[in-house]
């Protein structure tokens, strides 16, 4: 060599510049001079043995078929062979009466299937009957889904990802039109436009082609051809073969075929598939060793597969204008995921997060409550007159406290009376050793003439005095006691003292404190009572009407969930709509309650009688202001046990 360069070396980087030809892209010799076989690609689908019944009807039996990235496959077969069985099988839907589901390396035929809504965003559905969103029109059926597989892309990227998948199928023009509104074309388009903005691993397509014209099946074949081309794994169940796929899976018999050339018309000399695998047959031919991906298959009738390498030369982009998709090169879904990410920092995501959790939950639910206003109703009309008792109630027990806890200081004062005849250093005594006890608040000393004068104020008690022409009222310490559990210890320790009237000596009666326990006791039990009753009865009333709700909507819930929808996504807008529910239950329940209190008063003012005693404006307030955070706290509550209940 002239330039000094090893053979070995001039041969790898020769080898590495040769252009691809015929469509096949040149293995790179090692540099010891022998080619070294690609990796095989890892499958996307796989299907072991796989057999599902529905009772005593089986629908097919013992299924093996592996599916490798970005590969077009078809499924087809009679009515009733198990096409969208199978489909719903790889989606989760359904688990196998017998055999392994594995999908992105996840195991879907276990008891316990951890991350299925992961599955659900990464493979995207195409039903038969569209399954869109009634509420939502055809550009917010496509945001919502993009907003539950990813919320922390921004809202602006969404929509306009959005826009661009409906102008792609022609259906920018009906992007604020409601599915009612749509013909079966239209929404069919939709569902696809759909699942290929969302950029999934896998879609699973249930008779795409099935309710539309010829023209508009070309579009919606050629986009989930060019989608496979770019890396997406397409299953495409069929009545008949109709894609340009690369294999074809029978069913019921299970009969695996591939295609040995280019599309021909129906009718032509050369057979376009031949049998390849039986029903019984291994795994080990099914994408993984002569087909597939890096068989002899031609996966999109616009890409050859090497035998020996395993990669692809895509000629042709997908839906969102990527080109060329190598098997080495990194370039897989999960490249494609960062890179449609790329400029998105992680600041950016936070605030999208939020943004679009405000728009699913908190916007969301409040359009889903005032669309199911008339289904609330019967519960919101039930839980307000609950809490107007509750208010009433609430009110009636603050007056009961009011006069418990007057009764209370009244009873906690204990008199007790001089004897005529003791000396004032017995008083003084007395006094200093009721002022220093700690069980004590205030000694106050009544004179002769202060409870004459007292009695004469009380009606009743003037015609004491006349009845001698003494006083018959002695002095006395008025003793405010601490606590009124501790006013017969004080009246305990003054009996004997030489100071204290000895044939009366205080004014303590036991029996009217046992009374005054026992009141107190009674009133706080049937307040107690009747609010757990009336919480009972809401809580019941709400619960049934967030079920009904729920009931209502459990399609739209239903494709929530296949769509991906995280745990915080479907319960949230239930939540809020059962905070709005009581809200205003606790509003409506908290002016009815104000309105009763102001008729009290004005009942009171006019017959000079306490009502409600002690229930002022201020305690009125705070009685409004509980009755509307309990609505808020049982509506919140109902919600989210209700739903929770409804789901399991």
């Amino acid at each position: 060599m002239s330039n000094g360069t090893p053979a070995t070396v001039r041969d790898r980087v020769a080898a590495e510049e040769k252009p691809a030809t015929n469509g096949q892209v040149v293995s790179r010799p090692a540099t010891n001079g022998v080619a070294l076989p690609a990796p095989k690609p890892a499958a996307a689908v796989r299907i072991s043995h796989v057999t599902k019944s529905f009772g005593r009807t089986s629908v097919f039996a013992d299924i093996n078929f592996t599916v490798a990235r970005g590969e077009l496959v078809e499924i087809t077969g009679p009515s009733g062979a198990g096409k969208t069985t199978l489909l719903r099988l790889i989606h989760g839907q359904l688990r196998p009466t017998r055999g392994q589901v594995w999908v992105g390396g996840q195991g879907l035929h276990r008891w316990w299937r951890r991350g299925l809504g992961r599955i659900h965003r990464e493979v995207a559905f195409i039903y038969q009957e569209q399954r869109l969103l009634p509420r939502l029109n055809a550009l917010e059926n496509l945001v919502y889904a993009l907003m539950l597989v990813d919320p922390t892309v921004p809202y602006a990227r969404i929509r306009r990802r959005a826009l661009e998948a409906l102008e792609a199928f022609g259906l920018a023009s009906r992007r604020k039109a409601y599915p009612s509104q749509l013909s079966a074309g239209e929404r069919q388009r939709v569902a696809v436009a759909r699942a290929l903005a969302s950029r999934p691993r896998v879609i699973l397509a249930d008779e795409p082609l099935a309710a539309i014209d010829d023209q508009n099946a070309k579009l919606v074949k050629r986009m989930l051809e060019e989608a496979a081309a770019s890396g997406t794994t397409v299953i495409v169940a069929t009545h008949k073969p109709t894609f340009q796929a690369g294999r074809v899976l029978r069913l019921p018999e299970g009969e695996l075929l591939v295609r040995r050339g280019g599309a021909k018309e129906a009718g032509g000399a050369q057979p376009l598939w031949r049998r390849l695998v039986p029903q019984n047959g291994g795994n080990g031919h099914n994408g993984n060793g002569h087909n597939g991906s890096n068989g002899h298959n031609v996966a999109n009738g616009h890409n050859v597969a090497n035998g020996h390498n395993g990669q692809v030369a895509i000629a042709s982009a997908g839906l969102n204008g990527h080109t060329a998709r190598n098997g080495k090169n990194g370039h897989g879904p999960q490249a494609r995921r960062r890179t449609a990410r790329t400029g998105i920092s992680l600041g950016r995501r936070f605030v999208a997060l939020l943004g679009n959790s405000f728009r699913l939950v908190v916007l969301g639910g409040l359009r889903s409550w005032r669309r199911d206003l008339r289904l609330t109703a019967p519960g919101l009309g039930s839980m307000a007159m609950l809490l107007v008792l509750i208010g009433v109630l609430a009110m009636v027990g603050l007056a009961v406290a009011n006069v418990a806890a007057y009764e209370a200081s009244q009873a906690s004062v204990v008199r007790v009376y001089l004897a005529s005849d003791a000396t004032d250093q017995a008083v003084s005594s007395l006094e200093t050793r009721l002022v220093t006890d700690p069980r004590i608040g205030s000694v106050t000393y009544v004179s002769a003439e202060q409870a004459l004068k007292e009695a004469n104020s009380r009606p009743g008690l003037e015609s004491l005095g006349s009845l001698s022409s003494s006083n018959p009222f002695p002095a006395s310490f008025d003793v405010n006691v601490r606590s009124v559990n501790q006013v017969a210890a004080v009246a305990a320790g003054v009996v004997g003292d030489p100071a204290v009237d000895a044939t009366y000596p205080t004014s303590y009666d036991p029996d009217t404190y046992s009374r005054l326990r026992h009141l107190a006791i009674i009133i706080g039990a049937v307040g107690a009572g009747l609010l757990l009753v009336f919480a009972i009865v809401a809580y019941a009333v709400s619960a049934n009407s967030v079920r009904a709700v729920a009931v209502a909507r459990k399609d739209e819930v239903m494709i929530t969930r296949l769509l991906g929808a995280r745990g915080w996504m479907l319960r949230g807008p239930f939540v809020m709509e059962g905070l709005m529910t009581g809200a205003l239950a606790g509003a409506l329940a908290g002016a009815a309650a104000g309105g009763a209190w102001l008729l009290a008063s004005r009942f009171a003012a006019a017959t000079y009688a306490q009502v409600l005693p002690g229930v002022g404006l201020t305690s009125m307030r705070y009685v409004v202001a509980a009755v509307i955070v309990a609505g808020i706290l049982l509506g919140a509550l109902t919600a989210t046990l209700g739903f929770r209940r409804y789901r399991v």
